[in-house]
């Protein structure tokens, strides 16, 4: 099985044509149709539902188990996640929001166990605690 990333936005984005080695993309990668519009349904207020690929550690290991336990892989995820913030600051328009849905591909209906809100311009990156069937709303 397989972590799913989604990413709702209020536009629509280019989805990439080719294989590219950016860090981060904004694709399709595990989830078929029917689990983005059951993403849609349940968690999202936004019309359009991708996924989040990432070639390095998941933002889902940024949390206090990874932290204690994993070390190395926490400071990774965070990484990752800022890179993520990185291309949202670009994207996004001022005043605009993305929602992200984690969870195993499968569990899509499944309630969300935990819910933030995290604004680009005032990141609090230590204190964030991410993991799967967590809903975060982003806002710039």
């Amino acid at each position: 099985m397989s972590i799913a990333t989604y990413i709702g936005l209020n536009f629509p984005v280019k989805l990439p044509e080719d294989y590219i080695e950016d860090k981060i993309e904004i694709e399709y990668v595990f989830s078929e149709e029917e689990h983005r519009q059951a993403v849609k349904e349940k968690h999202f207020t936004v019309p359009h539902i991708y996924e989040i690929s990432v070639t390095e550690h998941a933002i889902w290991e940024m949390n206090e188990y990874q932290k204690i336990r994993s070390p190395h892989s926490y400071e990774k995820a965070q990484k990752t996640f800022l890179s993520v913030c990185l291309l949202l600051k670009e994207l996004l328009p001022a005043g605009d929001f993305c929602e992200i849905y984690i969870c195993w591909l499968g569990d899509e209906k499944e309630e969300h166990e935990k819910e933030l809100t995290i604004n680009l311009n005032d990141l609090q990156i230590e204190a964030l605690d991410i993991h799967e069937n967590c809903f975060i709303r982003i806002e710039n």
